[in-house]
């Protein structure tokens, strides 16, 4: 068994590089009149927009296979000795299609041609493989709101059967969150959750073919559960062209809600503004350069900006202006809590003053209320002074009853939004060059960036400041990502291929608060510690009545990086056309996150303690703010995190012809990805098996590295060589208008006694029929 798997692996990593997974395959058979086959003839494919030309040759049975071609219109034509041309023209090809084209020379000169103008059918009469394909034009035309920045994506779990979610929670065909994989020009996005594409996308102005792939995929495509969500980008051709877009948004379009008309409110704030355009073409620098038929780029940029304004209802239970005075006579009921040690009938809503504690002989402890449930501004915290005067002055509350008494509860205002500022800038550029007929090169830069405020966090709200006053917990996240794409395609022969892709991805990841450039502790007075913004100080325990809190100090930033790089050999031999090659990708997680700052109040510090009713009855949480009262504190003490992953597979797919109706698609993949490490073997892991060195009992932890108590490697677990998964496929055209597909894919471990079972198998890749 061992003897295989390391036959196996040869076969695949003697293979030079990398897949094609944004490109498509013409296909087809030459005969003649009588339907004998003509080999050794000349086949010239041509993109009819660049004429970029591709030359392969018949093999011994009359087929030909041309892959790799960028989708667009193609012209093909077939010369043989003896017998007239054959040219058929507006050959559409799309990403991922495998389209059958046979010609049939009839005998005469060369000289002579036959010219074909048809569409071709677009049923695929040689690859199992299932899914939709949208063109650019066929996006622009559907009904794609812009509400949040357009995303194509969202048309996958509209109109393909089989897909569901979004794309942070997409489901294809059954499988789990995070499992499927997004291209962009024949490389994977993938950097902080698979399959998630949402901070990434390219503009809609960029992208030619959105395809989806649900099934029936070929070995070359890997490290997915259930389905691929292709996209292909632009490219120049001989003429220019390009685009222009724009939507807009106000509330000035907009009719008042009967609710708003009836409270005298005006329309809330409602904009939203999308601009896009692009251009592309050959190169061309007047008296320098001509790039007609060799030089190609386009280029796209896109704009969307969303300001969404506005309050609901009351809903925010802010401080009352006489609990900043220390007066809370309000929350003091008639109705009795309990009694003391002593006897004495104690109200709900007492406060007590802690200076009078005592605990009795019993074991019980009695204590004085604060006359009239008033404390005196002179036990006021200088710290509790301090936030006071910052709270006083933008959260006081704003809304009254009928009475003109302000309530105790949901007496404030919150932005409706959670995300009332939302940006988004995307650029690309792609270029194409053919060096020369047998070598080309293309490449393609992304960069998306998404600023916006976030008010997930709730807490205070100033309703005069858009960013809500020194205390919100207002966040601004400005997200980046870049993508780069390099490809390069070698004709070795008319029979060989060679195609290399790599690629880098990053995505970054602020998340800041609006007010991270104030020391909120030191602004407080608060003794040897330092913040982004004010601390958190939650008095929100109540009882009865609970404010919402003060502060959030926030200033981390995450990055996440991978790369890939990924290859393709294609062969014609006989009836099989060979596709051998492997798939390398690293993966950075980089985080540095933020220390925070913490303090917490309780109503039991002012409450007698240990009684039923303290903290539940009596009690206030804010009144022990008042008086410096700390019931716990946080601070982080933050490390940084630089993980690290590696993946490495190896794939040999074989489509042997086997008549002219019957294709059977055998593929073969291995799949490598080792333990995840640490950049500098932060790592820690429980082990139950592990004597304790202070107790001696069973249980401690096992650190990562080469330290003398740390376990001697840079992971944790194992390290298995033994995945891969066949992969078969079939495609027989029963009658010109029907054809049968179908797809079949497992997954294999070998275990320590090296007996092999079967993993993930019909869920991964189901059998698929379509008629």
């Amino acid at each position: 068994m061992k003897r295989l798997r390391w036959i196996l692996l040869f076969t695949l990593f003697t293979a030079p590089l990398f897949a094609q997974l944004n490109r498509g395959t013409i296909t087809g058979i030459v005969t003649d009149s009588t339907g004998a086959s003509v080999p050794a003839a000349q086949v010239t494919v041509k993109q009819t927009a660049t004429n970029m030309t591709t030359r392969v040759a018949t093999t011994d049975s009359g087929q030909y296979n041309v892959p790799n071609l960028p989708p667009g219109l193609y012209e093909i034509a077939v010369e043989a000795k003896g017998f007239k041309k054959f040219v058929l023209s507006n050959a559409e090809l799309r990403a991922t299609d495998v389209i059958r084209i046979d010609a049939t020379l009839d005998v005469g000169s060369m000289v002579e041609t036959v010219e074909v103008a048809a569409t071709v059918e677009r049923v695929q009469t040689d690859s199992p493989q299932v899914g939709t394909s949208l063109t650019n034009s066929g996006l622009i035309d559907l009904p794609l709101s812009f509400a949040g920045a357009r995303n194509m994506e969202n048309f996958a779990y509209k109109l393909t059967p089989g897909v569901a979610g979004s794309s942070w929670t997409s489901h294809i065909n059954g499988s789990t969150t995070a499992s499927k994989e997004v291209l962009i020009d024949g490389a994977s996005t993938t950097t902080n959750r698979g399959g998630h594409n949402g901070e990434s996308t390219v503009s809609l102005e960029a992208v030619q073919e959105f395809k989806i792939q649900t099934s029936g995929m070929s070995a070359e495509f890997g490290r997915f559960q259930a389905g691929v969500f292709n996209f292909v980008m632009k490219s120049g051709t001989n003429q220019l062209h390009g685009t222009a877009y724009g939507a807009l948004r106000n509330e000035a379009l907009n009719a008042n809600t009967w609710v708003n008309n009836f409270r005298g409110v005006k329309r809330p704030q409602d904009r939203r503004q999308n601009m896009a355009g692009s251009i592309g073409g050959p190169v061309y620098i007047p008296k320098i350069y001509d790039g007609k038929d060799k030089t190609f780029f386009y280029t796209s940029f896109e704009k969307y900006k969303d300001r969404t304004g506005g309050f609901g209802a009351p809903n925010r239970t802010l401080p009352l202006a006489e609990f900043y005075e220390g007066d809370f006579s309000r929350l003091l009921q008639t109705v009795n809590a309990g009694t003391d040690a002593l006897g004495r009938t104690v109200k709900r809503g007492a406060i007590f003053d802690p200076a009078t504690f005592t605990q009795l002989a019993s074991g019980r402890y009695i204590g004085e209320m604060f006359p009239g449930n008033i404390i005196p501004k002179s036990r006021f915290s200088t710290v509790s002074q301090q936030l006071n005067s910052i709270a006083t002055k933008h959260y006081l509350p704003t809304v009254k009853d009928a009475a003109g008494v302000t309530p105790l509860v949901n007496n404030g205002l919150f932005p409706v939004a959670t995300t009332p500022e939302f940006d988004q800038y995307q650029f690309s550029v792609k270029a194409d060059q053919q060096l020369n007929s047998v070598n080309r090169l293309s490449g393609s830069y992304s960069y998306t960036v998404r600023p916006r405020l976030l008010l997930d966090a709730g807490g205070m709200w100033d309703i005069t400041d858009p960013r809500g006053g020194p205390l919100s917990k207002a966040r601004l996240q400005r997200t980046r990502s870049s993508l780069v794409r390099l490809a390069w395609d070698w004709t070795i022969s008319p029979t060989t291929l060679l195609n290399v892709n790599t690629s880098v991805n990053r995505f970054a990841n602020p998340n800041n608060s609006v007010h991270r450039d104030i020391d909120g502790a030191k602004e407080l007075g608060i003794k040897n510690l330092s913040t982004f913004g004010y601390p958190t100080v939650n008095w929100s325990g109540g009882p009865y009545v609970s404010p919402v809190t003060p502060g959030d100090p926030q200033a981390s930033f995450a990055a996440y990086n991978s790369g890939g790089i990924l290859a393709t050999l294609t062969m014609t031999k006989g009836k099989h056309f060979l596709k051998m090659g492997f798939d390398h990708r690293r993966f950075q997680f980089n985080n540095r996150p933020t220390p925070g700052g913490s303090f917490n109040f309780n109503a039991r510090a002012t409450a007698i303690p240990n009684e039923t009713f303290s903290g539940s009855q009596t009690g206030y949480s804010f009144a022990s703010y008042l008086l410096g009262i700390v019931d716990s504190a946080g601070l982080g003490a933050p490390v940084g995190l630089g993980g690290r992953r590696m993946y490495l597979a190896g794939f040999f797919q074989d489509d042997y012809k086997v008549t002219r109706t019957l294709t059977l698609n055998l593929g073969v993949r291995w799949d490598f990805q080792p333990p995840y490490t640490e950049v500098a073997d932060r790592m820690a892991s429980w082990n139950m098996t592990k004597t304790d060195p202070q107790s001696g009992l069973f249980g401690a932890y096992d650190f990562a590295g080469t330290c003398n108590l740390c376990n001697g490697s840079r992971y944790f677990g194992t390290r298995s060589y033994n995945d891969f998964g066949p992969r078969f496929g079939l495609a027989w055209q029963v009658s010109d208008k029907w054809v049968v597909r179908s797809a079949y894919g497992l997954f294999f471990e070998a275990d320590n006694n090296n007996s092999y079972s079967a993993i993930n198998g019909a869920s991964s890749f189901p059998w698929a029929g379509s008629y």
